[in-house]
């Protein structure tokens, strides 16, 4: 019991390394103090549903005061989240425990929805949900974020680990406020500049995400990512691979067309319908065992290259897949991925789907509930058509307060992120100095543990102390305004 109290000491001296780091993205000391207490109230909180949560475990003499400070960090000016953002993605980059697909890190994005129930709250809008469950309501309001992230683990333990988290969707009239220069972009585009970003601290990398984001705007931005100076001089590119639709249809290369021939050179050839090469060049599939979904498995592939996207045309490689008894079509914008490989990217992109689930159960990473009476109330009622009515909203005090809203959502989302990311890294180094869990919260299925698992490990630290005279170190080892 004692080494393992060590190697919990030992843990704990390695989340205090990475949140120093963060310092120079805060231009006060209180600030940076509050920012470790926020993450801190994460990293141990049992249940998050609200700033509350975060203040439960650090038996505060006096909890009325630190929500308070916590409320003011959140709405504070004297940080942003793109400082954040910067300092958190070379973090990352600097890990050693990048799954890697050939020599190429990987990069892996969604949206998530998230319901608000308030109806003063910034940039919450009416979102369709698609599920099959007649149990949920097709229409929400909420939030819709975005989140980019690196998949970092080996074997059959990884994490999607986000290094960005903003709010893509209902920002336009606010953003506008702060910067009359901004133009409009779909979520499409910014998830593409934000893997854009992460580039830069990353280095080469795959992009893998689902079909939704198979589009001319998304191949165009990987395009104008790939030719830019900055990347192009430091050698870094971005491939996408993603997955199509059924009725994807593709163009065969140009015939060559004699010189002397007369005319504009034909941009493609003839058009290939993706799904019906399933039949048509069935005896032409190659059998390969692939590492995807954790393990081992026999699937089916064939893979052509081809020409997409009406009037673009950008090269592409196609791979059709059959995989027990399901069959699937994904795309590289590159062909220096083989087939494995691409199948192998795409399967890593589910496990983002499983760090959201983690981050709204877990972690409570979207729990924030914050409201301002300067914005205009909700109106659930409101036909598609009418005008905004934030839109309508011109007295500076008001936008000014409204935007201070809108960023206390991005900035707690992201301090989630950070100790979410936290949690997995956590996780990765206690597996790595042998540290054994005190007890396992389900059946024991993988070597590395959970980002639950590692909650209440330091959950338990705070409680039982491993400190000397049976204290615990948390509170002034990591938040030495806690410890006055």
């Amino acid at each position: 019991m004692h080494e393992n109290n060590e190697k919990m000491l030992h843990l704990l001296g390695y989340l205090q390394g990475i949140l120093d780091v963060f310092r120079p993205a805060f231009s006060r000391e209180a600030s940076f103090e509050n920012f470790k207490v926020a993450v801190t109230g994460f990293l141990m909180a049992d249940e998050v549903n609200a700033v509350t949560d975060l203040v439960r475990y650090f038996e505060y003499p006096e909890p009325d005061k630190l929500y308070e400070r916590l409320i003011s960090f959140f709405h504070a000016s004297s940080y942003s989240v793109k400082d954040m953002q910067k300092l958190w993605a070379d973090v990352v980059g600097e890990l050693g425990c990048h799954v890697k697909i050939g020599k190429f890190n990987l990069l892996v994005g969604d949206g998530v929805k998230v319901a608000k129930s308030g109806s003063v709250m910034a940039c919450v809008k009416k979102m369709h949900q698609e599920s099959g469950s007649m149990a949920k309501r097709p229409y929400i309001f909420g939030h819709f974020y975005g989140s980019m992230g690196a998949v970092i683990g080996s074997g059959p333990k990884a994490f999607f680990l986000p290094v960005e988290t903003t709010i893509q969707d209902g920002t336009n009239t606010v953003k506008s406020w702060k910067d009359p220069s901004h133009q409009e972009k779909s979520h499409v585009v910014q998830m593409m500049e934000s893997a854009d970003r992460c580039l830069t601290a990353m280095g080469s990398s795959i992009l893998s995400l689902d079909r939704y984001f198979l589009t001319l705007s998304a191949v165009g931005t990987l395009k104008d990512t790939n030719e830019s100076q900055e990347n192009v001089a430091n050698g870094r590119s971005l491939i996408l691979v993603t997955k199509t639709r059924k009725n994807c249809v593709a163009f065969e290369l140009p015939p060559q067309q004699s010189p002397h021939k007369r005319g504009r050179k034909r941009l493609k050839g003839a058009t290939v319908k993706l799904y019906d090469l399933f039949e048509k060049e069935e005896a032409k599939f190659k059998e390969a065992t692939l590492f995807f979904y954790g393990k081992e498995q026999k699937v089916e592939y064939y893979s052509i290259d081809l020409l997409w996207g009406a009037g673009r045309y950008h090269p592409m490689r196609f791979v059709l897949v059959k995989h027990d008894g399901m069959r699937s079509i994904l795309a590289s914008s590159s062909d220096t991925l083989d087939p494995g490989q691409i199948i192998e990217s795409y399967a890593y992109r589910w496990k983002c789907e499983q760090a959201f689930k983690d981050a709204k159960h877990t972690v409570g990473t979207f729990s924030s509930h914050f409201w301002t009476l300067a914005m205009p109330r909700l109106d659930r009622y409101r036909r598609k058509g009418l005008p905004d009515p934030l839109a309508a909203v011109d007295d500076k005090n008001r936008q000014r307060r409204i935007i201070g809203n809108y960023e206390a959502f991005e900035k707690m989302a992201m301090v989630g992120s950070i100790a979410q990311g936290l949690l997995q890294l956590l996780a990765l180094e206690a597996d790595g100095i042998g540290y054994e869990p005190t007890k396992y919260l389900r059946s024991r299925s993988q070597q590395v543990m959970s980002e639950d698992s590692m909650n209440y490990e330091l959950r338990k630290t705070i409680k039982w102390g491993i400190g000397p005279n049976g204290s615990s170190p948390i509170p002034c080892f990591i938040n030495p305004m806690l410890a006055s």
